[in-house]
């Protein structure tokens, strides 16, 4: 039998990133001083050094950077292949997401991506994108 991916650890800093993930929501931090957003968290903003950025709702509207497909996963409930992708969301962070649904074949950078989840277990989800208008 093959390996299930890890969970996220969701302890720290990360439980609010994915405690909003539960319920279906990205978040981003923001900072109160001088409003740059960033990702991953952390206790400061990397701008302006100001102390304890804000969490906000990111939009789910990304633009995607680069990509490459996997061909062999590690993981039984991680099927090959499989697009990992780096996305600039509209706030201006980027994430390392997937992107579902879409032959890497098909993809090409700059395309509009847009936000979905997809189930991990014990109640946990995975922000992942998709192309922008692709049903889902």
């Amino acid at each position: 039998m093959g390996l299930e991916r890890p969970l996220p650890e969701t302890d720290g800093l990360a439980a609010e990133y994915w405690s909003a993930a539960r319920e279906g929501r990205l978040v981003i931090q923001r900072c109160k001083a001088c409003g740059a957003a960033q990702h991953y968290a952390r206790p400061f903003c990397t701008s302006c050094g100001g102390a304890q950025p804000d969490w906000i709702d990111a939009c789910g509207r990304a633009t995607l950077l680069s990509f490459t497909e996997v061909h062999r996963s590690p993981y039984e409930d991680l099927p090959a292949p499989y697009v990992v992708a780096l996305v600039r969301l509209e706030e201006g962070v980027t994430l390392l997401t997937h992107i579902v649904d879409t032959p890497a074949a098909s993809l090409r950078c700059d395309m509009p991506v847009q936000l979905e989840f997809r189930p991990l277990r014990e109640g946990f989800q995975l922000p992942v994108f998709r192309l922008a208008g692709a049903a889902g």
